[in-house]
């Protein structure tokens, strides 16, 4: 799993001048299996602390599965229409500065059994979490990725970090893993490791096998990665990894192909009679999905924030969300093999382009995205982002190592809410309809998407496509089907939302686009 620790420090993004010596990331103790390991980061240990984890269920493609059960630490749940669950009750003994623990869960999918677990940590004192993601699969096709970390005199690493992700695929010149987040494992005391449970065939309908990379990981040594491992259902294939120590300063390149969207979504999925977000699963990953295709990138690069942005929250799992809406800010990047690479370092400056401070550390060689859900996110105000690596020679040492930002940094502003204002509540209309909207400022476009169906993101499926799918200028507040350019629409129920875009001038190449979605609607032809 990815592992985002949140980060306080107001940093200038040219020094970094003592940024990341908050976080150690030694071992003190470690077990196999479902034991607590006592792991020496950033917390209160002075006393035991009782937190909440959140996390996502999904399948190999990221989509949500819905009424999963879920178990660790002694807590059991079910995931909800989005893949969601929460482990309310996880202790974090007294002494120890974290908790790590397996989450496993396990659906029945089309009649087949499907299981699932990843390894998480929840900090000491840093209240709610949301760093759980499983990805579930056929169990009866799966396979083990197992074996040893050593350093260059063959000691065992105990307490080293492994890495597997499905991929990476190449597309447009860049490079990115098929999984929403990593596979992770922590080392035990002989240096082993074990990753089962490991998804071996693409849920497409191709039956192709998964193609996985390891890396594995551990502060002041050279990391290891090996390609191309294609373990066969029922298989362990074991991937012993040799990290070797360093002294010496090393250099480290910085991100390339940052790119950032902004999407401001309802509080409220539905507006909609006869629909809530308890009986239908939330039409939003697959529309941001489809979105994010459009603008180039494939499925499985969406974003879910839920499952991505893998941070102790800061205001809890309950949100005060600004104009009733939720807004996410998602960062993509390619994938870039480095051998020294510990992660990410996510960097925020709100309003300026000058005091960014440390959103979160993804601790992960191989994350390539990041969702931010912070619920002080505001539309309309301005946003900075940038992404800065961080050297796994040098880290925690002396605050150096995430100075190889990218050669820019990215602005978005997100736009304000758009309300539907007919074509709700199994409103009667004609097999022509006009449906309408509040118009937005700063708005070059806006999408209107009909479904025969509602546009559900369900885990046997990529989401329900649209009917009718029609682009009208920014000024509009209505679009209507015209006959003879439109089919007129069968008697029967209908959904519908619209998207307004903000699309950047060709001259600020490193202004991100913002986009707008309504809540779903519903309309009756009769």
């Amino acid at each position: 799993m990815n592992s985002l620790e949140p980060r306080k420090n107001v940093v200038s993004i040219l020094s970094f001048a003592g940024l990341l010596l908050v976080a150690g990331i030694g071992l003190n103790g470690c077990s196999s299996g479902s034991n607590s390991i006592n792991i020496n980061n950033p917390g209160n240990n002075n006393s035991s602390s009782t937190n909440q984890l959140a996390g996502t269920i999904t399948d190999i493609n990221g989509s949500p599965i819905i009424g999963a059960t879920v178990t660790g630490d002694s807590n059991t749940s079910t995931s909800t229409q989005e893949g969601d669950f929460v482990l309310p009750n996880v202790t974090v003994p007294s002494g120890q500065n974290s908790l790590v623990f397996t989450v496993s869960a396990r659906a029945t999918v089309n009649g087949q059994n499907w299981t699932g677990q990843n390894t998480v940590e929840v900090l000491n004192g840093f209240g709610p979490a949301s760093d759980a993601m499983v990805v579930l699969s056929n169990s009866s096709t799966q396979a083990t990725i197992s074996g040893q970390l050593t350093d260059q005199n063959g000691t065992p690493l105990a307490g080293a970090r492994v890495f597997v992700a499905p991929g990476p695929v190449s597309s447009n010149g860049s490079q990115y893993f098929l999984n929403l987040a990593s596979f992770t494992a922590y080392t035990d005391q002989n240096g082993n490791y074990t990753i089962p449970d490991l998804p071996t065939t693409l849920k497409d309908g191709s039956n192709n096998p998964v193609t996985y990379t390891v890396t594995g990981s551990f502060a002041g040594h050279i990391n290891q990665t090996v390609s191309n491992i294609s373990p066969n259902p029922g298989q362990n294939e074991q991937v012993n990894l040799t990290l070797d120590s360093s002294n010496n300063g090393s250099t480290i390149s910085p991100v390339q192909g940052l790119v950032v969207s902004t999407f401001t979504i309802p509080s409220t999925p539905n507006r909609a009679a006869g629909l809530s977000s308890t009986g239908n699963a939330s039409p939003y990953p697959m529309i941001i999905n489809s979105v994010l295709h459009k603008l180039g990138m494939k499925a499985s690069q969406s974003v879910s924030s839920k499952s991505v942005k893998v941070q102790y929250a800061k205001n809890g799992l309950t949100r005060s969300t600004p104009a009733g809406s939720i807004v996410e800010t998602d960062l993509f990047w390619n994938y870039i093999p480095q051998n020294n690479l510990l992660g990410f370092d996510i960097l925020r400056s709100d309003g300026n382009n000058a005091n960014f401070f440390s959103e979160a550390l993804l601790r992960d060689p191989l994350g390539d995205r990041y969702a931010d859900v912070d619920p002080a996110l505001t539309p309309g105000d301005i946003y900075f982002y940038n992404v800065a690596p961080v050297d796994t020679i040098l880290f925690p040492q002396n605050g150096t190592e995430g100075q190889a930002v990218s050669s820019a940094t990215f602005q978005v502003s997100p736009l304000s809410p758009i309300n539907i204002q007919n074509g709700y509540g199994n409103q009667s209309l004609s097999s022509l309809p006009t449906l309408q909207w509040t118009p937005l400022n700063n708005v070059g476009q806006y999408t209107v998407n009909i479904y025969n169906q509602y546009p559900s993101y369900q885990s046997n499926s990529n989401g329900v496509n649209p009917i009718v799918s029609d682009v009208v200028n920014g000024s509009a507040s209505q679009y209507t089907l015209t006959q003879p350019t439109d089919s007129p629409l069968a008697p029967g129920t209908y959904y519908w939302d619209v998207i307004a875009q903000y699309t950047p001038p060709t001259s600020a190449p490193n202004v991100g686009y913002s986009y707008a979605i309504s809540q779903i609607g519903s309309f009756v032809v009769p």
